[in-house]
């Protein structure tokens, strides 16, 4: 993991991100987690803050972390009560053993071409009866098949600092061999299509198929 590709052009997206898309989406993601986010929070790899400002709203004592220097001073001005670190998160995390009750790594993993050092940090630093929070593309997601049919370039090709994919079944398997217990995890993160209404004023999310959804969620506990 070098900072090579990770210019300001990088986070471009996540600063014009609106505190109601940044809402829907991490409360989509700690719903499907079955996690609370509260007490002290650690966001690995924070990049420009979108899960800080998140956090900070709703009253947790929120903490980032992140390679690149760029995006930890917009964060600073969007997240200004958050506490943050410089650290080469593959290898180190600058904070003490058991100092948090939940860490967020949210779509850092695949950019780590190694993510057992990064895994027994997060170990290490996880109170006991904590959870770690995890998010990253799914190497088995139907629309990376679909791909030559349709033409489109899968989401998770499309960046080129992804280095390390992980199907369900190889995440789990490295949340365990670093030390977590009561592992779940579900694809699917976000709804495959909207069926919307006007007439009705319904908006209602058109899940994927199990196994095969875009995006992939998983939880372990310390």
């Amino acid at each position: 993991m070098t900072t090579a590709h990770y210019d300001e052009a990088y986070f471009v997206r996540q600063l014009s991100k609106s505190d109601a898309k940044i809402s829907w989406h991490y409360n989509r993601v700690f719903a499907l987690a079955g996690v609370t986010p509260t007490g002290r929070v650690l966001d690995v790899g924070c990049g420009a803050g979108p899960g800080l400002r998140y956090f900070a709203a709703r009253g947790a004592q929120a903490f980032g972390v992140d390679l690149v220097y760029y995006p930890l001073v917009e964060t600073r001005r969007l997240a200004p009560a958050a506490g943050l670190a410089q650290s080469n998160v593959a290898r180190n995390l600058p904070f003490a053993d058991q100092s948090f009750d939940l860490l967020l790594l949210s779509e850092l993993i695949e950019h780590i071409d190694d993510e057992r050092p990064l895994l027994a940090e997060c170990f290490r630093v996880l109170r006991r009866g904590g959870a770690l929070v995890v998010t990253t593309p799914n190497l088995w997601d139907i629309r990376r098949a679909l791909a030559p049919v349709t033409g489109r370039v899968w989401t998770g090709d499309t960046d080129p600092t992804h280095c390390n994919m992980f199907t369900p079944a190889r995440l789990a398997a490295a949340l365990q061999a670093a030390g977590f217990g009561r592992i779940n995890w579900r694809t699917g993160i976000k709804p495959m299509h909207w069926l919307s209404s006007r007439r009705l004023r319904m908006r209602l999310a058109l899940p994927y198929p199990p196994l095969v959804g875009n995006g992939l969620l998983a939880v372990g506990r310390r």
